[in-house]
């Protein structure tokens, strides 16, 4: 082996040992639907390639106009169920407008023994107007009339479960909604439902055929 070649090994060797692990950040917890100007709460999670010790490591979070809301550091151990994911929960403000934003999360300050690239991920929060009316939805078997729990509620963009009665509760605000009733099993339900004051309505499910066999 040549000189050069001993020294082409070194420097890639040495372009190796600096060389940036890549990471990937995700937000979860969102909420589906968030009073304007109100508090909440989102979990940010990042995790390296190699899955290095993040601890310790920094983050941002930004508004759609990119100005900083929140920055902190992740736990100390790796989130629960998972290998190499350190997560931290972020406390927000939604904007005083309804709408729908796209907010970015930042991983920050990640040179932690070894160079970690930039990294981002963006999330969605719609801000609507202060709920002022209780729906209450009924879902049963349309065949047995039982109750059916864990049943899944959308009144976009608000969302419920139904509980081991088959009720669910929404609060939303005065307008025109489709609500959407599921459950596995059945075929989904879905009907227009005008809201002007509290309401409740009942959903009977049917259970979806079975595919006959040739």
């Amino acid at each position: 082996m040549t000189t050069s070649d001993v020294r082409a090994d070194v420097a890639r060797a040495d372009a190796e040992a600096v060389q940036a692990h890549t990471t990937d950040i995700v937000a979860w917890d969102v909420p589906s639907a968030i009073v304007a100007g109100e508090r909440f709460r989102i979990t940010v999670g990042i995790k390296c390639s190699s899955e290095c010790t993040l601890a310790g490591g920094g983050y941002g979070v930004y508004d759609h106009a990119g100005a900083l809301l929140a920055s902190g550091t992740l736990a100390a151990a790796v989130w629960p169920g998972t290998t190499g994911l350190y997560a931290a929960e972020v406390e927000l403000t939604a904007p005083a407008e309804e709408g729908l934003y796209r907010w970015t999360a930042k991983a920050t300050d990640m040179d932690l023994g070894r160079p970690h690239a930039e990294t981002s991920g963006s999330f969605g929060v719609r801000v609507v107007s202060r709920p002022e009316h209780l729906v209450t939805i009924e879902a049963v078997d349309g065949a047995t009339q039982t109750p059916l729990a864990g049943a899944r509620v959308v009144m976009h963009p608000y969302r419920a479960v139904t509980d081991q009665r088959g009720v669910a509760e929404i609060r939303v605000a005065k307008g025109t909604y489709r609500l959407f009733v599921s459950q596995t099993r059945y075929i989904t339900h879905g009907v227009p439902l005008e809201v002007t004051a509290d309401v409740s309505t009942r959903v009977e499910l049917a259970i979806e055929p079975i595919p006959e066999r040739n």
